[in-house]
């Protein structure tokens, strides 16, 4: 394992694989995550947004 900063918490990186698990291409994307960084708050509710699906859509 490389060694990081001491200010990144954690870092993410995205990698596109093929059906067998291997990685086929070098890392789409990388998140760096700091120390101390808190995600905003969201309200936890159970409501989902309605179906969009046309067998739905024309059920309306």
């Amino acid at each position: 394992m490389a060694s990081r900063p001491s200010d990144v918490k954690m870092t993410i990186e995205v990698y596109t694989v093929n059906r067998h698990g291997e990685v086929i291409r070098p890392p789409r994307a990388t998140v760096v995550v700091p120390v101390g960084y808190e995600p905003p708050a969201h309200l936890l509710g159970t409501a989902l947004p309605p179906c969009a699906c046309p067998l739905h859509r024309a059920a309306r």
